[in-house]
């Protein structure tokens, strides 16, 4: 049977999948969420002869790695090397473009946890620290449809946090709590992470 992403399926949302044909087999794994509970999971789908085939006919799948902390930040980011090391094992189904994809989605799920009371268009961007007597680095987006403008940020905040110098600054907040602020925001919000200020505005 085929799951399709974004949908429930036993207890799990789908947040992405990765199947591909190779050689006249298709392989496959997926990535999902318990919101409930914030625990991750990684499922390696079955073998099959279509996209479909995946999961049996009882939506089973052929093995899963669990992510069950009481810190769903963790869970996320763990589940998330997880999906990448799996997909590589599973070379059929893992492209050049699948951790890509794989973190796109894993942002589209964030951005949409928490609805807006009403439509909102922000802006959302950053600002560096830069080098002393140099340009400040930024970037912004246009205003944007509220769902759209969070899924920006998580996307600004994804591509900050893979750098590994860390920087304490005061009044600076955490990946965990940057990410938080950023799915419960109905609205313009402003925060530091890693010395990079984090915005959404009008």
């Amino acid at each position: 049977m085929r799951v399709k992403t974004g949908e429930q399926h036993q207890g799990w949302t789908v947040v992405d999948q990765a199947r591909r044909a190779w050689l006249g087999s298709f392989e496959g794994l997926w990535l999902g969420v318990d919101e409930s509970t914030g625990h991750w999971i990684v499922g390696r789908q079955h073998d099959g002869q279509s996209m479909n085939d995946g999961f049996d006919t009882d939506g089973n799948w052929a093995a899963s790695r669990h992510f069950r902390e009481d810190n769903e930040y963790l869970n996320m980011r763990r589940a998330l090397a997880a999906y990448e090391e799996e997909g590589l094992k599973t070379s059929n189904a893992w492209t050049t473009m699948s951790r890509q994809y794989a973190h796109e989605a894993v942002a589209r799920h964030l951005a949409h946890r928490v609805s807006f009371p009403s439509p909102v268009r922000l802006s959302a961007g950053w600002v560096g620290r830069g080098l002393p007597g140099s340009h400040r680095p930024m970037g912004s987006t246009t205003l944007l449809n509220g769902p759209v403008a969070k899924y920006e940020l998580v996307r600004y905040l994804q591509g900050q946090i893979r750098f590994d110098e860390i920087v304490a600054e005061p009044g600076s907040v955490s990946e965990q709590e940057a990410y938080q602020l950023i799915i419960n925001a109905t609205g313009p919000v402003r925060f530091v992470c890693r010395g990079v200020t984090f915005y959404l505005s009008e």
